[in-house]
């Protein structure tokens, strides 16, 4: 679950920074872990959705400046929308859920987010409207400012967190919501309710402490097959971003 907004006309792009995990009726949840879905390579920044495990393999791959596309990460599970800093413009979108006037929207937050844009011609805060009308969004509005280069990502850290450190926020600090009501009543964490309860809570944290189960922001996308089409859009853009052309 999660809200993703660029706004070509600002140029700013904006995320929530919620990662959760589905499990039957129960969604738990963590915030502000600095594992973010923006990812900046010199004056190209990519915006993610998905499957955090895949997102992760793929911002590492892209800090690794690759020189040719023989270990692209695969793409079945996320969705990415890449913009130019110099310029403002979407360069690629693969999977957004709505594109408006220079503006792309992604993620369960993602209506939302546009209505307030439509209105504010504010990235940061559309992303602040989805997070109170959608439970599923949430956590500090991550952003970047192309015209000052001005963000509040976590990539400037001396290790980066990575999505297996997320998995442990889980387990240790996510917050249980019902998805029945789409409420967290009182906070309830996943660790205290497997701890004193059992049962179905017991079986989530060892399933996400096994690897069967990883943190995700969920997109309609990710649960859709990238085309061929779709697939070489993206190589050829990469080729331009990491000089393979």
């Amino acid at each position: 679950m999660t809200t993703n907004v660029f706004d070509g006309a600002a140029g700013v792009v904006a995320s929530d920074s919620r990662w959760s995990i589905r499990f039957g009726r129960w969604l738990t949840y963590v915030d502000d872990t600095n594992f973010d879905k923006i990812e900046i390579y010199g004056d190209t920044v990519f915006m993610f959705a998905g499957k955090g495990r895949l997102i992760q393999e793929w911002k590492n791959w892209i800090r690794s400046g690759p020189k040719d596309a023989s270990g692209m990460p695969a793409c079945d599970g996320m969705c990415v929308c890449a913009m130019d800093v110099p310029s403002k413009t979407v360069k690629l979108s693969e999977g957004q859920s709505i594109r408006r006037e220079g503006a792309v929207f992604a993620g369960s937050g993602a209506s939302h987010a546009c209505l307030c844009w439509v209105a504010n011609r504010d990235a940061r805060r559309s992303v602040d409207t989805a997070k109170q009308l959608d439970p599923a969004t949430g956590g500090t509005v991550k952003y970047l400012d192309f015209a000052t280069r001005q963000h509040n990502l976590g990539s400037h850290l001396l290790a980066p967190m990575t999505i297996d450190e997320v998995d442990k926020a889980v387990m240790e600090k996510g917050i249980i919501m019902d998805l029945g009501t789409m409420k967290t009543g009182a906070p309830f964490k996943l660790s205290e309710l497997a701890a004193n309860e059992g049962g179905e809570f017991r079986e989530l944290q060892e399933k996400i402490a096994n690897g069967e189960l990883s943190a995700e922001a969920p997109c309609d996308a990710m649960y859709s097959e990238w085309t061929d089409e779709a697939k070489g859009r993206l190589k050829t853009f990469l080729g331009g971003v990491f000089g393979w052309k």
